[in-house]
């Protein structure tokens, strides 16, 4: 008996639930065994027809370089005054928040100075920035203890990126601004005005490189810019080992300028978008591994949906920002409802590798099943083990039995499985 169970392979037991098992952590084991993962999906106009799709069943993502260049100034005080609820009980510090503090990020809004009818502005994202739901750069969180999870935490936004800028904070500190999948306040120091020509060029770059590792750096002058996933920069030249690219900064009155920088050609970086395959979804994924979970991308971490978006944005493909959004956007659907478990696992292994499941305020991207058990790798900040918590706060590959804070598996509280095609 002893040898019997000393021959027996390691595998399925280490890969239960969240997985150190060597082969299911890295990509190499999931794209060999996807068959027709390396076929193209959907080609370059198939990307750019599948995001006219996006933004047709996607009322937070927009064709930034259609949107209008006035709004109502009702439309943008409804946007602006949309935000966290200061009635709750808030921390910042450790120590609650006083009503006095409260009133004053109210009147930071300065919703009352919105004229009646806007004239956008233009601008570009000179660093990765937060996107903040109201005009502070501190952080505000429900327990005193947290500093995980802050209340004002919206998103993180590429450089290189371009914003309409909708209004401007009491101050002057903060804009409110539109990125083309959200939008929210940000520190002006973050980004450059400019013209609407210059600025479509960030919309719509010509010649790009788009980072394809978890991360990467570009020096401009005092400073080392960081670049997720997904992030494109504007290609001047390329060398037999160096590309120059272009970089916005930003001049001490706030307006655009650009420098030209020397990256080193390497793996982290692709000329133009890669193509669209399973494999490419999936190799892009794992470059994440281990990586660490930040509610709203704070910190330079990312969160369960950011996780996808930066992904699939490495092949052109821009997907709304929350999961509740990428999962009623354009794509091939499935839906749980009515299924039982078995049926749920059935439905679960005949998806495309690369494929993401969603549940109430939670996504997970499926990379394909071993030993007849479906795996999926996901941002996770915490699971629970019989009401238990625990606190993962990183990348993981795991099965589908993880449970949720109300006891229940992953495998039953997905809703819906999507393939973006």
């Amino acid at each position: 008996m002893m040898l019997m169970i000393l021959l027996m392979p390691k595998g399925p037991v280490e890969a239960a639930g969240i997985t150190a098992y060597e082969k299911f952590i890295s990509p190499a084991y999931w794209t060999e065994h996807n068959a027709d993962g390396d076929k193209v999906v959907l080609n370059a106009a198939g990307v750019e027809a599948f995001n006219k799709k996006i933004i047709a069943a996607s009322p937070t993502v927009y064709d930034m370089a259609a949107y209008p260049k006035t709004l109502s100034g009702k439309t943008v005080a409804t946007y602006v005054n949309t935000h966290t609820d200061l009635s709750d009980e808030l921390y910042r510090e450790g120590k609650l928040v006083s009503d006095n503090y409260k009133n004053i990020l109210r009147s930071q809004t300065n919703a009352a100075a919105i004229p009646a009818e806007v004239t956008v502005r233009y601008g570009v994202t000179v660093r990765r920035a937060n996107l903040r739901n109201l005009p502070t750069g501190e952080g505000l969180f429900f327990y005193a203890g947290d500093r995980n999870f802050d209340a004002l935490q919206e998103t993180a936004v590429a450089v290189s990126e371009p914003l309409i800028i909708l209004h401007q904070s009491a101050n002057g500190f903060f804009y409110y601004v539109q990125s083309y999948n959200y939008r929210g306040w940000i520190s002006r120091f973050d980004v450059a005005i400019c013209g609407r020509d210059a600025w479509l060029k960030y919309v719509e770059p010509q010649n790009f490189l788009v980072v394809t590792g978890q991360s990467f750096n570009v020096k401009v002058p005092g400073e080392s810019v960081y670049c997720d996933e997904g992030t494109r920069l504007q290609l001047v030249t390329e060398g037999s080992s160096i590309y120059t690219v272009k970089m916005p900064i930003r001049a001490q009155n706030g307006t655009l300028q650009e420098v030209n920088s020397n990256v080193v050609k390497n793996a982290a970086l692709h000329k133009g978008y890669l193509p669209y395959t399973a494999n490419n979804v999936l190799r892009g994924a794992f470059k994440y591994y281990n990586a660490p979970y930040s509610w709203g991308g704070a910190h330079k971490g990312i969160d369960d949906a950011s996780f996808i978006a930066n992904v699939y944005r490495t092949m052109g493909i821009f997907l709304p920002r929350n999961a509740d959004e990428q999962e009623n956007t354009a794509g091939s659907a499935v839906k749980f409802a009515g299924m039982t478990s078995d049926q749920r696992l059935e439905a679960i292994k005949k998806l495309t590798p690369g494929s993401c499941l969603y549940m109430d305020g939670y996504a997970v991207m499926y990379v394909g099943t071993s030993s007849n058990v479906p795996y999926a790798i996901h941002a996770l900040a915490t699971h629970y083990t019989g009401g238990v918590r625990h606190t993962e706060m990183r990348v993981v590959v795991s099965d589908l039995e993880l449970q949720r804070a109300n006891g229940g598996r992953f495998l039953d509280e997905f809703n819906t499985a999507m393939t973006f095609k």
